[in-house]
């Protein structure tokens, strides 16, 4: 399968965002503020992802994942988009941008897009919360029941919607957090399997000196659908980041690996990834 032109400029997104780094100062207050999703900043994660080690073959995944904040007096709207652009040789589960797999020879492209809504009150301390729902639009396919387009590998082929809620503390130098999504799938292409899935994020950051931190944010993930020892998907693992700024705006880089300790048949064995994300402070 021929590797899209966006992974190839992956190198070179990352390489830049580097460079940027050598103009870092202080930014210890973003630090705390990144590791919490709930907090009303406008941001831009850029997400690379690889899952490796599956039997067909790797999943390449792409993500652009904004973070859009609506003030509504005494409580917080916080709006997320997640735009994913997904290259796999074959049917790979185990993965949450994947939940029904559709058999063929691989496919690149744009796959399913999430938009989740939390309501969150605007004030907190060292604890956040927020509550609200999740919607998946089948923008990798059509509400029909032809099923002769490659792309159509890249998603569930139906519109999904459930309820979300997210849990954040941070009692320094911690920051911990929970996120719990679940989908159901309500309509789309009847030859299709339906969907009900949950993701679970625990999230553990320690922050270090010089707004260095580790982190621990396991994306979980339950398919309902499936037989029994063949709904979980569970890794383990970690990875290290930081917060710079950059001008006026700030930057927030890691890295993370994970080992998958519990997975479905045909699942991958391992996960990498990047995540540079930008932030524009008020």
């Amino acid at each position: 399968m021929k590797t899209p032109f966006f992974l190839k400029q992956l190198p070179f997104v990352f390489g830049l965002s580097l460079t940027l780094l050598t103009y870092s100062v202080h930014a210890e207050e973003f630090a705390y503020k990144a590791q919490n999703p709930l907090t009303p900043i406008y941001s831009v994660p850029l997400k690379y992802t690889y899952h490796g080690g599956a039997d067909n073959g790797g999943v390449s995944i792409g993500s652009i994942q904004p973070i859009i904040p609506v003030s509504l007096g005494n409580w917080n709207m916080i709006n997320q988009l997640s735009l994913n652009f997904i290259g796999t040789n074959g049917v790979v589960n185990g993965i949450a941008e994947l939940p029904q797999p559709y058999y063929g020879q691989g496919a690149s492209g744009l796959g399913d897009t999430t938009f989740t809504s939390y309501f969150s009150p605007a004030k907190s301390d060292n604890f956040s919360w927020g509550v609200g729902s999740t919607f998946v639009f089948p923008t990798d396919t059509l509400f029909t029941s032809t099923e002769d387009r490659r792309s159509r590998q890249l998603g569930s082929g139906k519109f999904s919607v459930g309820p979300a809620v997210m849990f954040v503390t941070q009692p320094k130098p911690w920051s911990l957090g929970l996120n719990v999504k679940q989908v159901f799938s309500v309509l789309g292409n009847d030859s299709r399997q339906s969907v009900s899935q949950m993701v679970l994020q625990p999230a553990i950051n320690y922050n270090l000196s010089d707004n260095w931190y580790v982190v621990s944010d396991m994306n979980m993930v339950a398919n309902w659908n499936r037989g029994n020892n063949q709904q979980w998907t569970v890794p383990v693992g970690g990875g290290v980041g930081k917060v710079f700024d950059v001008g006026e705006q700030k930057l927030n880089v890691r890295v993370e690996s994970y080992y998958n300790a519990i997975k479905p048949n045909q699942a991958p064995d391992w996960t990498a990834g990047a995540t540079v994300q930008l932030m524009f402070p008020k």
